[in-house]
């Protein structure tokens, strides 16, 4: 029988509690391993300053877990009971000195109050039947709310019964992807480029994911048939990365192209409420509601933490997605959905989007300002929408490099050049606005430029553009 060093904190009405939870915690790391002869219930009362009632009892309770083997008359046993090895400590997050992450938003803009009221509302007039299982397809409140609002701000054609919430739009990309492969088809196309995270969702699906080159009028639908692509995702109101606008051009011929294939197109409007210069386009979904699949969220709008999206879903592919979205998680969070529809329905999501537009307009115009003076010999493309900007770079550049020589001075941005799915990568960087501090976008362009300066001092002047405005689109 060894010594048993234990760490105990014996507070009167938790003793019980405290013995038995440091001898399981003992036991499960492995400082008590299999076969350990355990002090006998007098001896370690003794030991302990307790009542021998309080060893009793934490010994009867871990035998009964199986984490000791107990006979009468002997001291009780450690039973073989598997270790587990110390957790291996959390790398720890970046300290950027400067985050232009492209595909964050900032979230100190999170409306609290009107959130904290709508959550108030919710939980106060929400029957008892709401927070019981209920339709997967998510509230109807939420639902409706959704539609109408939908319909007004982007164009969206859309019944409250064809609506699906998601927790955002990984998941609702996941549950379509899964949809479609059940019904027989091979691959999906998505833009090139494109965010590499969703790569990974479409390719778990079972899905075949093939890349079709984005230009400046947006995705080329002509590609597509060649391809043999069975659906598309596409992002038509602001690309990301390249920010490009769909023109109505390539809008219709997409529409054409997927009622000559029997096609789905997943329609990506993530961001499109961000818009500075001129209004917004609205939504291809409203040229055929039947060829496509709305998808939106709220991560952009109000957080990521929100997990709230929705697909607008055409009315044969309503039922398998309800289905796929009960096995995956039977429902959406109710009372999340409640607060959205409150804002939703009380004008105070709008109000929320008008002054987050204003906040990133604000910090666009600075940032675009800071790089053409700084940075003047680089394009400057996609300042239009969103919360990034694109800086093209001539080919021979390397653009991972350039990030690299970033992250040294610990400014976070991105390389255009892994984003793409088709050969012959364009090179650029993009810097985003969300996470950066309107005050402290000069000293940010400043820093990058002494960081990029080694490499871009190389440059051939004939080989970029100079002095170029950021591109209507």
């Amino acid at each position: 029988m060894q010594e048993l060093l234990l760490e105990v904190e014996l507070r009167p009405r938790r003793m019980r509690h405290a013995l038995r939870d440091a001898l399981r915690y003992a036991i499960q790391d492995g400082r008590l391993p299999a076969q350990t002869v355990l002090p006998s219930s007098r001896r370690l009362a003794a030991e302990l300053g307790v009542s021998r009632g309080v060893v009793t009892d934490a010994y009867e309770q871990l035998a009964a877990e199986g984490y000791l083997a107990v006979s009468e008359r002997l001291a009780p046993v450690v039973a073989d009971v598997t270790a587990t090895a110390p957790a291996a400590p959390e790398p720890a997050a970046v300290n950027w000195r400067f985050d232009m992450g492209a595909v964050t938003p900032d979230v100190g803009l999170f409306p609290r109050r009107d959130w904290r009221r709508a959550m108030e509302r919710a939980l106060r007039s929400a029957p008892a039947v709401a927070l019981d299982y209920g339709d997967h397809r998510g509230r109807i409140e939420l639902r409706t709310a959704l539609s109408e609002y939908l319909a007004r701000v982007r164009g969206v054609r859309v019944d409250p019964g064809r609506i699906i919430i998601t927790q955002g739009f990984t998941q609702a990309l996941d549950l379509l992807c899964r949809v479609l492969a059940g019904r027989g088809a091979k691959k999906l196309a998505m833009e090139s480029p494109s965010h590499p995270g969703l790569w990974t969702t479409v390719r778990k699906s079972g899905l075949e994911l093939i890349g079709c080159s984005v230009d400046s009028d947006g995705i080329r639908p002509d590609l597509l048939a060649d391809l043999g692509a069975d659906a598309v995702a596409v992002a038509p109101a602001h690309q990301f990365p390249t920010g490009v606008v769909m023109t109505p051009a390539r809008r219709t011929a997409l529409i054409e192209w997927a009622a000559t294939h029997g096609s789905l197109i997943i329609e990506d409007d993530y961001d499109a409420e961000f818009r500075y210069d001129r209004a917004a386009v609205g939504a291809v979904q409203g040229l055929d509601p039947g060829r496509v699949a709305y998808v939106g969220s709220a991560s952009k709008t109000l957080a990521p933490g929100v997990r709230l999206g929705w697909i607008s879903a055409p009315p044969e592919l309503v039922e398998p997605l309800q289905e796929h979205k009960s096995a995956a998680d039977s429902g959406s969070p109710t009372l999340d959905q409640l607060a959205l529809a409150h804002l939703l329905r009380s004008g105070d999501y709008e109000r929320h989007v008008l002054h987050a537009r204003h906040a990133y307009r604000r910090r666009r115009d600075r940032l675009v300002r800071a790089i053409r003076t700084r940075l003047p010999e680089l394009e400057l493309t996609g300042a239009a929408a969103g919360m990034q900007l694109l800086l093209t770079l001539p080919g021979h550049v390397d653009d991972l490099k350039l990030v690299e020589a970033a992250s040294s001075s610990r400014i976070h941005i991105a390389a255009l050049s892994p984003l793409h799915l088709t050969p012959r990568p364009d090179r650029g960087l993009l810097l985003g606005y969300g996470r950066l501090p309107e005050p402290s976008i000069d000293q940010a362009v400043e820093a990058l430029t002494i960081a990029l300066a080694p490499t871009l001092a190389a440059l051939d002047p004939e080989q970029t553009t100079s002095g170029r405005s950021p591109s209507p689109t």
